[in-house]
């Protein structure tokens, strides 16, 4: 059976309490602008609306009144405070009339709308009989699983080179990368370590490749710990050029970091960062 596998790039997940949160936002900002508006109709004479015409390449402002026979009356640049307010006016009873019907839609959708319709039916399904379901969509607990699970050949070590360990037993080159390794763990970004990518008809093996669940996709990182050492920095400029001429770059899918024997990792620095990572990637901390 031909099954539609849809990725969350594709479907984005609609929370109840992220209705209820939108919902909070637009009716702060209705009751805002509505007492700001009450404020401003106040300066202006009622009826009075403003008009903007073209005039060259500026434009020229006139007040108009609704309901009434009464022509237009031209605002000089010394008033154009009056045209400022006529024009915030117009904002505010845009933005309140939107917001309010915006309200309106978003509570009806509160009550009808079950927020994951996959997990729903997998709830409303027996176990015995779900187990022998092929689901449409893979959550985000489910993808994550999935991910870590898979089996890749991993680079080989030298005999005799040090061995350092995380603290989830995986074995590393450094302690510079047990130190990312362990933090990326404390703040719940999930790794492979040392997964082969093809690069052209060239495979590396970045240090990290992490999963950025909110995209669905894998970002790379490489860690460059002795670039005091002119041949490994050579090298390692040699890689990252090979990573942009294939598409990858930074600040997308690539992550940077070095360090050399005066200037070490600073790990107060990367935990910040990878604080801000998690949140990017769509992870809670």
């Amino acid at each position: 059976m031909d099954v539609l596998m849809i990725k969350k790039g594709d479907y984005a997940m609609i929370k109840n309490k992220e209705i209820e949160n939108m919902m909070k936002l637009f009716q702060y900002y209705y009751d805002k602008v509505s007492a700001e508006l009450k404020e401003l109709k106040k300066k202006v004479p009622d009826g009075a609306r403003l008009h903007a015409a073209m005039h060259g390449k500026t434009y020229q402002y006139y007040i108009r009144w609704n309901g009434t026979k009464r022509g237009r009356e031209y605002i000089v640049k010394e008033k154009m405070e009056k045209a400022k307010i006529l024009a915030q006016i117009e904002y505010f009873e845009k933005l309140s009339g939107r917001l309010q019907n915006d309200i309106k839609c978003l509570d009806k959708l509160k009550e009808t709308w079950s927020g994951e319709p996959f997990y729903w039916v997998e709830e409303n399904m027996s176990r015995g009989k779900y187990a022998l379901v092929t689901p449409v969509y893979c959550n985000d607990e489910c993808y994550i699983h999935e991910w870590k699970d898979q089996i890749y050949e991993k680079k080989q070590f030298k005999e005799n080179s040090p061995e350092f360990y995380t603290r989830q037993g995986v074995r590393v080159r450094s302690k510079s990368e047990m130190i990312i390794a362990d933090m990326l763990d404390e703040v719940q970004i999930p790794f492979l370590y040392e997964k082969p990518l093809k690069l052209g008809t060239w495979t590396i093996h970045p240090d990290f490749t992490l999963l950025d669940i909110s995209n669905r996709r894998e970002i790379y990182w490489e860690h460059f710990g002795m670039m005091d050492d002119m041949d490994y920095r050579n090298d390692a400029f040699s890689k990252m050029g090979k990573y942009e001429e294939c598409g990858f770059y930074q600040y997308d899918r690539l992550i940077w970091t070095f360090e050399t024997g005066k200037q070490p990792l600073n790990t107060k620095v990367l935990r910040r960062m990878l604080i801000q990572l998690a949140k990017t990637l769509g992870y809670e901390v």
